[in-house]
């Protein structure tokens, strides 16, 4: 996973890779670290999802932007488009069940 540290830097990235998975974290979150933990792991299994992360804190504007209310955060975008959003209990079968649909529908 790369770390962004502006907003530019992030929709330069969802504009240059057909799969992007977004996770907007907070400093001092368990919860962030952990999410960001297995969102690592189930990467590792998905090699053309490009995952990225930012702090809240280093970004401020991603918070009007994608119009997160809670950390952590996790958006799909798909060709450039948000099309899946989770906040603070990520369901990890269901994202995978999700990422499986979008590399088959891309065929990546």
């Amino acid at each position: 996973m790369q770390k962004m540290m502006n907003l530019n830097e992030i929709k330069e990235t969802i504009q240059e890779s057909p799969l992007v998975l977004l996770l907007v974290k907070a400093g001092n979150c368990g919860v962030c670290e952990s999410v960001q933990f297995k969102m690592s792991e189930l990467l590792k299994s998905y090699s053309r999802v490009k995952g990225i992360y930012v702090f809240k804190e280093d970004a401020p504007e991603i918070t009007a932007e994608y119009v997160v209310f809670s950390a952590p955060t996790l958006l799909l975008f798909v060709e450039g488009e948000e099309m899946y959003r989770v906040s603070r209990f990520v369901r990890f079968d269901e994202l995978e069940h999700i990422l499986q649909l979008y590399e088959e529908e891309l065929g990546i």
